[in-house]
């Protein structure tokens, strides 16, 4: 079944679905599996429980919850009553959850006690919301009870959506500061989850399994099957022999995942075929040569490098099957989107030069919650990430703008000194900041963690970085670590490490 040519919004694609293929399994979960007939039933159900409270237009219902059907039916019962799904990072330190729900003063607040803190559980009480709780327990007065609020009939009229009206407040990761809620209309998501399911050649037949994390594009979890008229697989654990099985009991043939998992995939798994998987997206980091190498190599199947922001929705770059490239680059421009490399002001660059990279198309977001406008220039979406085109039309990744280390007014990226790093055989991971210092202003600094076993001694990095870098490139320092700080959607969290620095 193609991609729906006409626009449709989340509501309009459920009714379909709900109609067309009523009992065609769509959500697949230890939890059960749901048809597309009981999802509309589930969320047209909490969708009247909503609609009850006689909320404004565009209340806010907040999600705090793991990937898991009711993750689901939340987000889709939140547009069929006419409301915003704002996911959470339920994983952050407890003030910062307790921020983030403030910030957007939600109505409701839907909630897995399962998964989050006490802390996180304990200030929800007095956000002034209704809480919704998947797992309270009968007689317990201080939240609703899930259970409770899917006792209503389902909602009989759904509240028509326009296609340029506001389907959710999709949270920044806040990597490089705080946190900010962009605004996803229903065009953004309808456009973005096109570009993808043309790059891919996505049909009814696929099966999705999305790694990412709740509250980073959830929509991902969805959109894509959704639209098609395909499968979604959802998984709450992230192990490499826990996504193998599922991909094979399954017969998963799209995933989008971290290089991190893809790496363990590779080193864990690798004698295990897999012979659906057709799709594996590698995004929300660097994907380095080797790992295509070896995960190639171990399941016969390509990785796909793409790119992607909160900004634009989702993915706006990627390698695909018939246009690919395992050299490290993020892929070529997706259909819909327009990209292109600038300078400080806003100038293209030559050909083969580094850059701000800058984006544009209906699947770019306006702004944020709280009227903070977009960081753009004439209309293009400026990233923060330094890139360079080569003139075969892919782009490859030279580092965040933010993260960019002036040592003595010479320019230091620090990938390129990760991966030098990561050329030695007794490094499993690294990471590279800048730290001030009086003489040179900034030097780079490395936190490294070595492979098991495996004991590394500063002045041996050095002569390894000496021999691969230029002296102004050389960590002035090194730290070992047990494991590299993560943020909630799995990447390095270099926030993190610069206050160790």
């Amino acid at each position: 079944m193609p991609f729906p040519e006409q626009s449709q919004t989340l509501t309009e694609a459920l009714l379909r679905r709900a109609e067309t293929t009523p009992g065609k399994v769509f959500i697949r979960s230890g939890r059960g599996h749901f048809s597309y007939q009981q999802t509309w039933e589930q969320a047209a159900r909490l969708a009247s429980f909503l609609a009850a409270q006689e909320l404004t237009a565009d209340a806010r219902i907040c999600l705090l919850l793991p990937r898991a059907p009711e993750l689901i039916f939340s987000f889709l019962a939140a547009r069929l009553a006419g409301c915003l799904p704002a996911p959470v990072n339920y994983l952050d330190h407890p003030e910062r959850v307790r921020q983030a729900v403030l910030a957007v003063a939600p109505a409701v607040i839907i909630v897995d006690e399962n998964a989050v803190s006490g802390k996180v559980t304990d200030s929800l009480r007095d956000c002034g919301a209704a809480v919704i709780s998947l797992s309270a327990e009968p007689g317990d007065s201080s939240f609703l009870r899930w259970a409770d609020c899917l006792s209503c009939a389902p909602l009989a009229e759904p509240k028509p959506q326009q296609f340029d009206s506001l389907a959710y407040l999709n949270f920044t990761s806040g990597s490089t500061g705080q946190a900010k809620a962009a605004l996803c209309t229903e065009a953004n998501l309808y456009w973005n989850t096109r570009a993808a399911a043309e790059a891919f050649q996505l049909t009814a037949e696929d099966v999705h399994l999305c790694m990412f994390a709740a509250f980073a594009h959830p929509h991902e979890l969805f959109c894509r099957a959704l639209y098609t008229g395909g499968s979604l697989a959802l998984l709450p654990e992230i192990s490499p022999k826990a996504v193998i099985r599922v991909i094979r009991e399954q017969n998963v043939t799209c995933m989008m995942g971290l290089a991190a998992l893809y790496k363990m995939m590779a080193g864990h798994c690798g004698s295990t075929a897999l012979p659906s998987l057709r799709i594996a997206e590698s995004g929300g980091m660097f994907t380095p040569p080797a790992l295509h190498r070896s995960f190639l190599a171990a399941f016969q199947t390509p990785l796909l490098a793409v790119w992607g922001s909160t900004e634009t929705t989702g993915i706006a770059l990627a390698n695909t099957l018939s246009c690919r490239r395992a050299d490290g680059s993020l892929g070529r421009v997706c259909p819909h989107y327009q990209a292109r490399v600038a300078d400080e002001l806003g100038r293209d660059v030559p050909l083969g030069e580094t850059g701000e990279l800058l984006l544009a198309g209906p699947g770019v977001v306006s702004g944020y919650w709280g009227g903070v406008p977009l960081s753009a220039e004439d209309g293009w979406c400026r990233s923060g990430d330094l890139v360079r085109q080569d003139a075969e039309g892919f782009f490859h990744f030279v580092e965040r703008k933010s993260g960019l280390i002036k040592v003595a007014g010479l320019k230091v990226y620090p990938l390129q000194v990760e991966q030098a790093l990561l050329e030695h055989p007794g490094i499993r991971e690294a990471a590279v900041v800048g730290m001030e210092e009086k003489r040179h202003g900034c030097v780079p600094k490395a936190f490294v963690v070595p492979q098991p076993g495996v004991l590394l001694e500063e002045e041996e990095l050095t002569r390894h970085c000496k021999g691969r870098l230029a002296a102004y490139m050389v960590p002035k320092a090194f730290r070992l670590l047990e494991a590299l700080p993560t943020t909630g959607s799995g990447k390095i969290d270099k926030k993190a490490l610069l206050s160790a620095a």
